[in-house]
């Protein structure tokens, strides 16, 4: 029987300061007109309500990232967002840089390329290891380059 296997994320230190420097000007925006007199209540409520929202869903799509190496599918959670992936819909999985967004907190990731198209960004703590269970556990998918293909997918795609 096959387990359950958690990978933990990698969390690079200047990826969360540079969140947390995006969200230090926010409130470095919104405070001074909290605290004007000027400014009228109900835009102070407005703005208020705009930028605890902002936060809270900020965090509540963020907060905790975790992978999930299942049975039957590689399971993507980051927050309250829950994303299943079938391994046999897997066609490749390939290790990047990239400043897209996505549910990590690195830019040290893993590229999970989809048979319908799309992908999804991860950023397991150990890529070589999350590679080599995610192989394991979707025998169609073989090693190329410092990644994972399908092979038979692959050149259909090419028109092979």
């Amino acid at each position: 029987m096959v387990r359950t296997v958690s990978v933990p994320a990698r969390v690079d230190v200047l990826f969360v300061a540079v969140v947390l420097a995006a969200m230090g000007v926010l409130v470095a925006l919104v405070v001074p007109l909290l605290l004007d007199p000027d400014v009228a209540g109900t835009i102070k409520l407005a703005v208020g309500a705009m930028g605890v929202g902002a936060l809270t869903l900020t965090l509540g799509m963020a907060l905790p990232v975790r992978y999930l190496l299942e049975p039957e599918g590689f399971t993507v959670r980051a927050g309250f967002l829950t994303l299943r992936l079938a391994y046999r819909d897997i066609v490749r999985a390939t290790p990047l840089l990239s400043p897209l967004t996505g549910p990590s907190w690195s830019l040290v990731r893993v590229r999970v390329a989809l048979d319908a198209g799309g992908w999804v960004e991860v950023a397991p703590r150990d890529r070589e290891a999350f590679l080599a269970e995610l192989a394991a556990r979707a025998p169609h998918l073989e090693p190329h380059g410092r990644g994972l293909i399908d092979p038979v997918r692959a050149r259909r795609k090419a028109g092979r």
